[in-house]
């Protein structure tokens, strides 16, 4: 801890060495999500999953992992004061920001398109959004509660409840899945010449990437609590606004290519997918790595988060669709708690 602390992040650095050091590590972790997404979507090939189940479980988990990683560095190996504010941050942050700024990408890139191709807004089915967004809610506003409670076997409880959510959610779009099987993702990196690599390839790629991931996530939480340290900023907001900026954007690319080749389906499925992921898997974590504790910053971004995915689920349950303005009027939640934050 120590050693890497005096290798990556010394209180003296100037600010463009934090600064370049952040974009290096950002770069790292996105390069990581890009190799770490493109084996997953092959593994999902591999096993024959539908779209929906592709973006919703496969994709959104690919896309998901670095914001774990960062989350399980910061709290599991790094495990100080500092580094524990930056991995709550990074739990609470991808939820925050893929409810409120990605929704809000898909609202405008829906909008932005030729009416001949989607006349009726956002085409994906209203009913596996219905409920990915409930459960959503009530996933996350359950580990918020146990956060008010200080025993240990709450949160032990409210671990167990999210983890099992989560499969029921995976159970969900395996067997009720309507839509047809995904087609092939672009060309396997450590492949390119094979139409359809082998699975051991595709392994070897999972299992690289997946080191990349964890050695690019410890550089940047040590980097995250540099910058804290600079700025004179409580670690937890810095991580809460940056990790997820990093970590998500592969995230939006997805999304933003999706969106482009009118596969709604699959853009809609994989941020659900991704917002289950990360408040289930990277929540229970939490809740079972510290004493999960929150301060008012985290429930002011928590609010945030429910403000953006409940407008939208309640829009949708009313309409019976969803609809392009609902999600672009999610982004209002993250500018207000951001304006907030910079005042506060």
């Amino acid at each position: 801890m120590v050693a890497s602390q005096g290798l990556f992040c010394h209180g003296e650095k100037t600010g463009p060495v934090i600064v370049a050091q952040l974009v290096l590590a950002c770069a790292a972790l996105v390069l990581a999500g890009e190799v770490f997404t493109n084996a997953v979507e092959w593994l999902g090939v591999r096993l024959a999953l539908t779209r929906s189940a592709a973006g919703a479980i496969v994709a959104a988990a690919g896309s998901s992992l670095p914001e774990t990683i960062i989350a399980a560095v910061a709290l599991l190996v790094l495990h100080d004061t500092r580094s524990t504010q930056i991995g709550i941050g990074a739990v609470l942050g991808a939820p925050f920001m893929l409810s409120t700024l990605v929704f809000f990408l898909i609202g405008v890139l829906a909008l932005a398109r030729s009416p001949r191709r989607a006349p009726r807004g956002i085409a994906a089915p209203a009913g596996p959004a219905l409920v990915g967004l409930a459960l959503f809610c009530a996933t996350f506003a359950l580990a918020l509660g146990a956060s008010l409670a200080r025993a240990r076997g709450v949160h032990v409880a409210a671990a167990v409840a999210v983890l099992a959510a989560y499969l029921g959610y995976l159970l969900y779009h395996v067997r009720a899945d309507p839509g047809g099987t995904q087609s092939h993702p672009p060309p396997l990196h450590l492949s390119r010449r094979s139409a359809v690599p082998a699975t051991w390839i595709v392994l070897v790629q999972f299992g690289l990437a997946l080191a990349l991931t964890v050695a690019a996530s410890r550089w940047f939480v040590l980097v995250v609590g540099n910058a804290a340290l600079a700025l004179g900023a409580a670690p937890f907001l810095v991580s809460v606004f940056i990790s997820p900026i990093a970590t998500e954007l592969p995230e939006a690319t997805n999304v933003w290519l999706w969106m482009r080749r009118g596969e709604d389906a699959l853009a809609v499925s994989n941020v659900l997918g991704a917002m289950m992921f990360q408040t289930s898997l990277a929540c229970a974590l939490a809740m079972l790595a510290t004493p999960w504790q929150l301060d008012s910053a985290a429930y002011d971004s928590a609010a945030a988060t429910l403000l953006g995915a409940g407008w939208v689920l309640a829009w949708t349950a009313i309409r019976r669709r969803l609809e392009p303005w609902a999600l672009v009027c999610a982004i209002l939640p993250y500018l207000a708690y951001a304006a907030w934050s910079a005042h506060s």
